[in-house]
């Protein structure tokens, strides 16, 4: 966009030096000197405008990287014939900003040139209206974009996520995988409990963070072991599903005191995988794992929860109890509403007095949410910055074609304000040039981002339906900075006093 800001506004304002030709080529220039005064002055600006950009490109590496949520190498990392690129970059911007000046400018008559009569050679019009019409395409497509993904991403964090992340803290502890390991950890859990700030505290190996520990194949007793469908494990203990409000559909949950040995739990979409009609109708049924001799039976069945990221489906989940798999990683905390800091610093020297030998490192479940959508918080926080960029360079491409059509028509303002045009018809005339260059880009720009916003959000098994809403606040986004900045502009030119306008040569 900015390259195409560069050679617009390079074309237009080079109608202005027509009489500058006239002169040259009277006083014996020729065309060839010409050609290669405009192609240089492109050239010597472009390469300027590249060292700075160059020399500015270490102050900038951080904030771009924060952006973009990737490390950018240092200049002196990249290979020696990385500087073909700028290089390539310089030669072809300059070529493409002064070829129309140099061609078609230069072949201008000397009596033409100094009567400034660029029309009879034809100035690109069409060609400056479709570099305008570019930029707002694409101005558009980023508006649009960026209004999709961030419905996108509050869907991620208003859905209901089938739990309650809300005050829940975990924090990995020390692992002895044994049967007096585990009854270790039960007993230091049972004393954090005790905790008057401390509504429930679970021991487990998973938190919802979309870490599991493996996908065990789970089949019917008397069915083919052949047909055995993944699941994701849960080993966790009795107090689970009430720390994290998880809710139960049928049956029970672990009982704890060594009561649950055999025992699973299921969620919903678990037991509907396994061909049973619904919930009720699996409790108390009998299941297997190929190579393991255990028949479990089911004991209770949970509703669905996501467990990962939403751009996947929720999975087949079964629970084991912690003293049966005697595998663990969490203590997971649900601290009661009020004071968060005070809960925190309770749990904490309790910590240190139970675990002396570890540090207590807690994190949030909003936190662990934020870090499961990281890639999707970053791309919309890159839109943001992309829209903004994007709104600034049309915004200054307008900007400038504006300015340089009032000096242009400065006369033709002036003769339309003698013979009594108001200040609101010379602005229509110049916003009626824009509004014809909005609609096509507008035309163009719709399918374009609706079908590569179809494309993105078909990677999500949980996504928004695309409305008619973003693409029009788009438009009359777009639409009003456009008028505004050229009514503002053309406003100054229409109330000027129209004989200063009509005496200027």
């Amino acid at each position: 966009m900015a390259i195409v800001n560069f050679i617009n506004i390079t074309i237009s304002s080079s109608g202005n030096r027509t009489k500058e030709i006239g002169v040259r080529k009277v006083l014996g220039g020729r065309r060839a000197q010409l050609i290669a005064q405009f192609l240089a002055e492109s050239l010597i600006l472009v390469s300027v405008a590249t060292l700075i950009a160059i020399a500015v490109y270490p102050v900038a590496q951080t904030g771009f990287a924060s952006l973009v949520g990737k490390a950018i190498p240092a200049i002196n990392d990249f290979p020696v014939y990385f500087i073909l690129i700028p290089f390539l970059l310089i030669v072809v911007v300059a070529v493409l900003a002064g070829l129309y000046p140099a061609f078609v400018l230069s072949s201008l008559k000397a009596v033409d040139s100094l009567k400034g009569k660029l029309k009879t050679v034809g100035e690109n019009v069409l060609l400056r209206k479709s570099l305008v019409g570019f930029q707002f395409c694409i101005a558009l497509i980023v508006l649009i974009a960026t209004s999709i993904i961030t419905q996108q991403v509050t869907h991620f964090f208003g859905q209901d996520l089938g739990y309650n992340k809300e005050f829940v803290v975990s924090s990995q502890v020390p692992r002895d995988w044994s049967k007096k390991g585990v009854l270790k950890m039960e007993t230091v859990r049972n004393e954090f409990a005790r905790i008057p700030q401390v509504s429930e505290v679970t021991l487990s190996y998973e938190i919802p963070n979309g870490m599991n520990g493996g996908s065990p194949p789970v089949y019917r007793t008397g069915a083919d072991s052949a047909m055995a469908i993944p699941m994701q494990a849960m080993v966790t203990d009795e107090h689970y599903l009430s720390a994290y409000e998880i809710k139960l559909k049928n049956g029970s949950f672990f009982n704890g005191h060594g009561l649950d040995s055999g025992k699973v739990v299921m969620n919903e979409q678990a037991v509907m995988s396994l061909g049973f009609s619904n919930a009720a109708a699996a409790i108390g049924q009998q299941i297997r794992i190929p190579g393991d001799p255990t028949l479990f039976t089911i004991k209770g069945v949970t509703s669905n929860f996501h467990f990962g990221s939403m751009q996947a489906k929720i999975p087949a989940i079964i629970f084991f109890n912690v003293q049966f798999a005697t595998t663990y990683r969490y203590l997971s905390f649900k601290i009661k509403p009020g004071n968060i800091t005070n809960a925190i610093e309770s749990i904490q020297k309790k910590w240190s007095a139970l675990l002396p030998a570890s540090s207590f490192e807690y994190r949030f479940m909003d936190d662990a949410l934020a870090e499961l959508y990281a890639t999707e918080i970053q791309l919309k926080k890159a839109a943001y910055a992309a829209t903004v960029l994007s709104l600034i360079i049309m915004l200054l491409g307008v900007l400038g074609l504006t300015s340089l059509n009032i000096h242009k028509r400065i006369k033709e303002i002036g003769i339309r304000r003698v013979l009594g045009a108001t200040v609101p018809n010379i602005i229509l005339l110049f916003l009626k040039e824009f509004i014809l260059i909005i609609v096509p880009a507008a035309a163009i720009a719709v399918p374009v981002s609706s079908f590569l916003m179809k494309q993105w959000l078909n990677d999500y098994a949980y996504r928004i339906s695309i409305t008619p809403q973003p693409f029009l606040i788009a438009i009359i986004i777009l639409a009003f900075a456009t008028i505004s900045l050229i009514c503002l502009q053309t406003m100054k030119a229409a109330r000027a006093n129209p004989v200063k306008s009509l005496r200027n040569e």
